[in-house]
């Protein structure tokens, strides 16, 4: 008995498994991505321009202190418009040097995966809570002290 051409019935089960398999794979790139850090200098006061940072989004900044430590935090701005900002690194999992990414507007702990909305991010999820930084605005710009980021450092 002989088989004719493309009568395999076990093929496009496989075809269809492996196609859904690259979908979520690519998703979860996507997500895993790690955020780019945008190095920032200064001696007394850490001043960055706010005006390109849109609502529900992040952005990741790194600060290398005296000691030559690098010092990761973020500003988050939410969907109100409100300015926050934060240590890359939680209460909890600090000890992992994870950090945390963006997704679908919620900052996300890459160690447990608690996600934060950005406007109640400093109550955080059991004990994985985003580390505060004060930041005062002025116009389109923050201001964070660099002793506040180095008081921190033990986060690193």
């Amino acid at each position: 008995m002989s088989r004719s051409k493309g009568n395999h019935p076990g093929f496009w089960p496989l075809v269809v498994i492996a196609g859904l398999a690259a979908i979520c794979l690519a998703a979860l790139v996507h997500v895993a991505q790690d955020p780019h850090f945008t190095r920032v200098t200064g001696d007394s006061m850490l001043t960055i321009v706010t005006r390109n940072l849109k609502p529900s989004s992040v952005e990741f900044y790194s600060y290398r202190d005296r000691a030559g430590a690098e010092l990761r935090f973020l500003l988050a701005r939410d969907s109100g418009g409100s300015l926050h900002a934060a240590m890359d690194a939680c209460q909890r999992c600090y000890t992992y040097h994870k950090g945390y990414l963006i997704a679908d507007g919620y900052l996300v702990c890459k160690l447990c995966g608690n996600r934060y909305k950005l406007a109640v991010m400093s109550k955080g999820l059991a004990s994985c809570v985003p580390v505060q930084l004060s930041v005062k605005t002025d116009g389109q710009t923050a201001k964070i002290d660099p002793a506040e980021l180095e008081h921190n450092r033990q986060l690193f």
